[in-house]
């Protein structure tokens, strides 16, 4: 059973959940009520995760009621992640689009950051690897444990 657990930005320190990575998948939620400030913010806290843990490959994936983006980034590009990054969004805010993708995929995740506000419309969705859920400005968000 994968490990979850949720907190909000301000407290975050990503660094607690891993010291060496193969490959993370960072899930951005870019649904209609994520902003150019809320994106700024998620970018920052993987540029800042990026710069400790130093995984071998970052796999972002944007989402709201689907996966619209998936674009991987090695050791060596990790530095020009947030500035070349082309984020994809929309629509409604579904978390469980992720995991099925993951799994339609067949991405080999050794853990998944969720970032979100958790305006979520239907399930938070079942995970096969560690999840960390990081919801910002939403104290009445509850991802499901």
């Amino acid at each position: 059973m994968a490990t979850q657990a949720h907190t909000h930005l301000s407290v975050l320190k990503l660094t607690v959940l891993l010291k060496s990575v193969g490959e993370l998948v960072v899930a951005i939620d870019t649904s209609g009520s994520i902003g150019k400030a809320e994106l700024t913010k998620f970018l920052t806290e993987i540029t800042s995760l990026c710069e400790t843990v130093r995984p071998n490959r970052v796999r972002l994936l944007y989402w709201g009621s689907v996966v619209v983006g998936d674009e991987t980034y090695d050791l060596t590009q990790l530095d020009t992640l947030a500035t070349s990054t082309k984020p994809l969004g929309g629509g409604g805010t579904e978390p469980c689009c992720v995991p099925a993708y993951i799994s339609e995929h067949k991405i080999q995740a050794q853990a998944v950051i969720m970032l979100t506000d958790g305006y979520i419309y239907g399930s938070w969705g079942k995970y096969s690897s560690p999840v960390l859920w990081c919801v910002l400005d939403n104290p009445r968000a509850q991802p499901a444990t």
